[in-house]
């Protein structure tokens, strides 16, 4: 046997892979409790990232977010609330507005103050007044309009203390009105109601119309319930400023929904 020979067998026993004489890889392939340490310190030692190391760091400031001072919190909700009334606010504000034109320029709700409407309307109905004539047109013969008391107002009787009156236009300005009898005449031509009157208290009632001509922008208005209704008859025609505005609706009678247009 050469020395060659002999050389390679002696050096044989420490071939990588087969030596026992590695004191770290005997503590891992054992379960040793040190050996994640070991291995930390191999990998370290080897110039590898510790990727423990690297995590811990990693956590570190997601918890410093996690726990960011809840008064932030507090105070955009704050504001947000904040934003949310005043919106509101200004919603409501804007909604009285719209109502308070409305109710002053387009239409206003009435209530009937007496009985000198029967039986077309009742004490207590709760009626619809249009203002505007652009929505209901001009006045004309037979529409109920809701005007205000005249200078000459000798009406005392009950009902008629109400700040508003309503009552059905029969003659326009200019027109020449009286009456005969049982009749009602205007410029010489006999004018038909058809049911407006109380049939029972009749055309004219108990107190006929005098020759009356109707000055310039004025209306000549009766009640209904012609026996028991203070208008035109007693006051005079009515000047076209104290018409509020025209009747369109009943939309209650009796405390009850009732509708009944005009």
């Amino acid at each position: 046997m050469s020395p060659r020979t002999s050389e390679t067998r002696a050096q044989s026993p420490q071939s990588p892979g087969k030596s026992d004489a590695d004191p770290a890889v005997s503590h891992v392939a054992a379960g040793h409790p040190g050996s994640m340490t070991a291995r930390a310190t191999t990998s370290s030692s080897k110039g590898l990232p510790d990727y423990r190391l690297r995590g811990l760091d990693l956590d570190a400031p997601r918890m410093d977010r996690s726990s960011s001072p809840p008064v932030r919190k507090a105070q955009t909700s704050r504001r947000r609330r904040r934003r949310l009334l005043i919106k509101w606010v200004a919603v409501l504000a804007g909604a009285t507005l719209a109502a308070m034109v409305v109710r002053a320029n387009v239409v206003q709700p009435f209530s009937v103050p007496s009985a000198g409407m029967l039986p077309t309307l009742q004490t207590g109905d709760q009626i619809i007044v249009m203002k505007s004539s652009l929505l209901v047109g001009p006045i004309t013969r037979g529409n109920i309009i809701v005007f205000r008391h005249p200078k000459l107002f000798p009406c005392g009787t009950q009902g008629y203390n109400a700040q508003d009156l309503l009552q059905r236009v029969i003659g326009l300005p200019g027109e020449t009105i009286w009456s005969v009898d049982d009749a009602i005449y205007v410029n010489g031509q006999r004018i038909d109601e058809p049911g407006w009157y109380d049939s029972k208290s009749r055309q004219v009632g108990s107190t006929p119309i005098p020759r009356t001509t109707v000055p310039r922008g004025d209306y000549f208005v009766m009640g209904d319930n012609r026996s028991h209704s203070c208008d035109s008859r007693v006051f005079g025609a009515i000047p076209r400023s104290l018409i509020v505005g025209k009747v369109v609706a009943v939309v209650e009678r009796g405390g009850h929904p009732h509708l009944q247009l005009f």
